[in-house]
């Protein structure tokens, strides 16, 4: 863990860390936000059981759905961090545009849950079956 931006993860296997992305460029959290997409939409990093945004060696963001859950949980270093993934949109691998890659298709599977932690975002697996 240098003193740039990066992503990492947590290996369900043996519960090491293991580099994603170093020295990301561009927005940071649009990227982590890119690859929370892809993490809780199981497109990646299927063998993470969390992964990270690190600022140098400090903690920044983690994303997660605990073994068992239909829930994905964000937790932010501050406030500031969670209101930035709040607005920001995705940010993919050297393209320092930020459009919606995988929203759709996160936003499809997920829903937001209401909680009164500011530096917490939660998120619930949508019942897809349909009403009769």
């Amino acid at each position: 863990m240098g003193q740039t931006p990066t992503i990492y993860g947590r290996l369900k296997i043996n519960n090491k860390y293991d580099s994603i992305y170093e020295d990301l460029q561009g927005n940071t959290m649009a990227r982590f936000k890119h690859e929370t997409f892809a993490y809780a939409t199981e497109q990646t990093h299927t063998d993470y059981k969390s992964i990270y945004l690190y600022n140098g060696y400090a903690r920044t963001a983690k994303a997660e759905i605990p073994a068992g859950s239909k829930y994905l949980e964000l937790t932010f270093a501050s406030k500031a961090d969670a209101d930035a993934w709040d607005v920001a949109s995705e940010q993919i691998d050297n393209v320092h545009v930020e459009i919606p890659w995988l929203y759709r298709d996160f936003d499809k599977k997920w829903a937001p849950v209401a909680n009164d932690h500011v530096t917490k975002r939660i998120y619930t697996i949508k019942d897809v079956r349909r009403k009769t």
